[in-house]
């Protein structure tokens, strides 16, 4: 059985203290399925639980980041699943199929910042946005969206 250390060293790229019991891992996007595969198979589904997705709209850098923030149920730690996707095609593998909680933080992801978590087919705007901004096609969180 792998543990959390082991786990997070393994796919992780950087590590970052962000404060005490937060600790953000930043991993490759394809990679971004495997970290929530091992855990579950590490530690079983009830070990921990995604509370949310947070998308930051990076224009000078021409990338998003996409923050995955998972409380570890043990050890009452929180840490932050990081990783960095192209703004110009802004793409990234769903994980509803694994962690079925995700589909609120997807939802809003997309609506808000326009990205696509390929493979979730309830993907749709106007949840979280008025419909004028979308019959706009504007993501209010990019940051050149006017809004």
């Amino acid at each position: 059985m792998s543990t959390k250390a082991e786990i997070f060293s393994k796919l992780a790229i950087r590590t970052e203290a962000v404060k005490p019991k937060r600790m953000v891992f930043v991993i490759r996007p394809e990679d971004l399925r495997k970290v929530f595969e091992e855990l579950i198979k590490a530690f079983g589904p009830e070990s921990f639980y995604l509370s949310t997705i947070v998308g930051v709209d990076l224009p000078a850098e021409n990338r998003m980041r996409l923050d995955y923030y998972i409380h570890l149920v043990p050890e009452g730690e929180t840490v932050v699943i990081r990783t960095f996707i192209d703004r110009s095609n802004p793409v990234i593998d769903s994980i509803i199929d694994i962690i079925p909680g995700a589909l609120a933080g997807e939802s809003e992801t997309f609506d808000l910042l326009g990205i696509v978590f390929k493979g979730n087919p309830y993907l749709k705007r106007g949840f979280f946005v008025p419909v004028d901004l979308v019959q706009k096609g504007i993501h209010p969180l990019r940051k050149d969206s006017g809004v």
